[in-house]
């Protein structure tokens, strides 16, 4: 039994027709039949049952199909393996800029040092450009906020969640406010307060305010995580910030009225990467997120 054998009975098979199965096939209908023919003399069983019109597997020929199939799909696997053997390793991940360096930090690095054939290329991006960069097929997969608002042209079709975390009100460890067990947008009115203008909850905040026609005493506009950070840690105002920038020089307190939280994990679509993507997907998983 030859492995062009199999293939030639699976496409006659799948076709029900030895002419058809000889197209598919790229051989002439006499080579099929005659192939066929072979196979069946060497097992010593009919595998087909012929008329005019079709063919009909016979007991012993699905017996063989199923065999059949995953013999030949093995050898394409094993084939497709050796032929990119030697071939460089890639994969794209877009990183909402929301998401702590210090999470990025410990996962890419970690994933390198196990993997050290891959070339693991990075983009930190807003939730806006990581949208960009997935329609203009510029990643492979992104580690950003679930679910991904819905587009017309999004090709983002697989999800797998991290973890999950609320908003909260940051401080310096020895402000005035830090022991409270809560706090409301009241408590915030007065206060010198750091503005993310890149967070995605800022929408949130602003209805927030419209609806008790309050503001907030805006000191310092950034679009920059570590400058807002520093800023709190110095105790030059507080911020809004995902519960996961907590620090041992942060106080965090959450916020009454915002009951909003956000889920941090994978989205990937349809892609020819999709070994790479499963690969790095799973071992992201595997870490403890908290």
């Amino acid at each position: 039994m030859e492995l062009q054998q199999l293939r030639l009975f699976l496409a006659a098979a799948e076709s029900e027709s030895f002419t058809r199965g000889a197209e598919r096939a790229f051989v002439s209908q006499p080579a099929l039949s005659a192939s066929v023919s072979k196979l069946e003399a060497e097992m010593g069983v009919k595998l087909f049952t012929r008329n005019k019109r079709n063919v009909v597997l016979t007991p012993a020929g699905r017996m063989l199909l199923k065999r059949a199939e995953v013999i030949v799909d093995e050898c394409s696997r094993a084939k497709d393996e050796l032929r990119r053997h030697d071939e460089l390793r890639v994969l794209r991940l877009g990183v909402i800029n929301t998401l702590s360096i210090h999470y990025v930090t410990r996962l890419v690095e970690q994933y390198r040092r196990e993997n050290p054939g891959l070339v693991l290329n990075v983009t930190d991006a807003n939730s806006l450009n990581i949208e960009k960069l997935e329609r203009e097929e510029r990643i492979d997969l992104a580690l950003t906020i679930l679910p991904h608002p819905p587009l017309s042209s999004r090709k983002f079709v697989y999800d797998k969640e991290l973890f999950s975390e609320a908003y909260v009100v940051a401080m310096s460890q020895d402000h005035h406010l830090s022991q409270s067990p809560s706090l409301s947008i009241n408590d915030l009115i007065k206060e010198p307060f750091i503005s993310r203008s890149h967070c995605e909850h800022r929408r949130v905040i602003q209805e927030l305010l419209k609806s008790r026609n309050v503001r907030l005493n805006s000191i310092y506009v950034t679009d920059q995580d570590d400058r807002a950070l520093a800023l709190v840690k110095a105790g030059i105002g507080i911020a809004i910030v995902p519960e996961h920038c907590r620090s041992a020089e942060i106080r965090t307190c959450p916020l009454v009225e915002s009951k909003q939280k956000r889920s941090i994990g994978f989205m990937w679509g349809q892609s020819e990467n999709k070994d790479e993507i499963k690969r790095f997907v799973d071992f992201a998983s595997a870490i403890r997120w908290d």
